[in-house]
């Protein structure tokens, strides 16, 4: 018998286990990139729960509309809008993400935005700021984000929007100028977007 006949089934054998493997491989990175992209979800949900009123009876993450305007936003990517209601009243938004310049990355930030303009909450939901001085923007680090709460584009005039050092009401945090100021542009921003934008927003069509 030739050679060539007997390598054949080998050669087969070999290809089918190769095949095999690659299939193994593939559904295995597929599987586990989907579980990576379900426990951040799972994490952003949660995050969400501070800055959300409580109360609210809709199914919120499937209720909204989704914006490209890097402007606004600071980002091309989608931004979701998500609408929260009370008893089919729609009295707020959830944005996100919202991007701000830091120092060494981006900052990613979900915020919650009442009816009447007021900011129901801020949260971050990544960043990539130095240890210690950046990071601190960060609500496991310290409470500076929570400065936002309450606030709404008539708590202060445009100047006032602005870190103490370049003359605004704002404390930036220790170290931390640059990304202190981007956050609150980004947040600023976000309000802005909001109260232009108020009649698309709230459109139940």
């Amino acid at each position: 018998m030739p050679d060539n006949a007997l390598k054949l089934p080998a050669l087969l054998s070999l290809f089918a286990i190769t095949l095999i493997c690659v299939l193994v491989l593939f559904t295995v990175e597929s599987m586990t990139t989907e579980r990576i992209k379900e426990n951040r979800l799972s994490a952003s949900r949660r995050i969400f729960n501070d800055i959300i009123p409580a109360g609210y009876t809709n199914d919120i993450y499937n209720d909204g509309l989704s914006v490209v305007d890097r402007y606004y936003f600071g980002t091309q990517k989608p931004v979701s809008i998500n609408r929260i209601r009370i008893n089919e009243e729609m009295i707020g938004v959830l944005i996100y993400p919202v991007t701000a310049d830091g120092y060494k990355s981006e900052i990613e930030l979900a915020i919650g935005i009442n009816r009447d303009g007021t900011i129901s909450g801020t949260r971050v939901l990544h960043e990539n700021e130095t240890s210690g001085l950046g990071d601190q923007v960060h609500q496991d680090k310290s409470d500076w984000i929570d400065v936002f709460f309450g606030k709404s584009l008539s708590s202060y005039t445009r100047n006032q929007w602005r870190v103490i050092s370049d003359g605004g009401d704002f404390d930036e945090i220790s170290g931390a100028t640059i990304t202190s100021r981007s956050v609150i542009n980004a947040v600023k921003s976000a309000l802005d977007y909001h109260e232009l934008s108020n009649d698309i927003i709230y459109s139940e069509k």
